[in-house]
């Protein structure tokens, strides 16, 4: 989580979560408590979203980008419910971005898969 992180021009902090929204690894540049919470709801976002992707006969979705005033996350589905979510400021590197987090998402889901 460190090396994303450190990595990605406006990162803030990297929390991987379970199906439930637990965290189970993160690293932020700030308070970990707020991570954790702002994940919390994150995962809230990506339950309803796969649920409204299966609905809707869609597959689900692997990849979301939420925004808010100050920050945005982009979140990356893995296996087995689990995902890992980049918290980013507004003028971050998106692009960056993306290119970071999928050699992370590779590894996590081989691990998980393991």
């Amino acid at each position: 989580m460190r090396s994303l992180v450190s990595q990605v021009d406006g990162a803030q902090g990297a929390i991987f979560l379970d199906g439930d929204g637990e965290a189970v690894m993160w690293h932020t540049r700030g308070d970990s408590n707020d991570l954790r919470l702002r994940a919390a709801y994150v995962a809230v976002l990506v339950k309803t979203s796969r649920s409204i992707t299966t609905r809707l006969g869609h597959g689900s979705a692997t990849s979301l980008l939420v925004e808010y005033e100050n920050s945005q996350f982009l979140i990356e589905d893995l296996v087995r419910g689990y995902f890992l979510a980049l918290e980013l400021d507004k003028a971050a590197n998106l692009g960056q971005a993306l290119k970071q987090i999928r050699p992370v998402v590779d590894v996590l889901c081989q691990e998980i898969a393991a």
